[in-house]
């Protein structure tokens, strides 16, 4: 989906406010989400400003913050991976495609 620069810097700055915990209207929230269902880059955009509005920002040296920096699900301790339970690929089956492949 092919974005022109207005309409990326529409996104980007709604997607910042939510980082931040701005108000956002619903109307913009669905603007975004719209855009975030048909590209990937949108939708990294938006996962880590829902986590950064969540949990705050995490130290980028530990798993958490690698988490948040990739835009997966999973700074809840439930969501954390426990190798003698899970299994890895579906540990991984929430974050995007690209994740899924590697």
């Amino acid at each position: 989906m092919f974005l022109t620069n207005k309409t990326r810097l529409k996104i980007k700055d709604i997607v910042k406010r939510i980082s931040l915990d701005e108000p956002v209207a619903l109307e913009e929230r669905i603007y975004v989400e719209k855009y975030a269902k048909h590209n990937s880059t949108i939708w990294t955009w938006l996962k880590k400003a829902n986590s950064l509005r969540r949990y705050g920002k995490q130290k980028s040296d530990g798993i958490n913050g690698l988490i948040q920096n990739l835009g997966l699900d999973g700074l809840e301790t439930e969501n954390h991976f426990d190798p003698k339970n899970d299994d890895l690929a579906d540990w991984f089956s929430g974050s995007p495609d690209w994740v899924r492949r590697s």
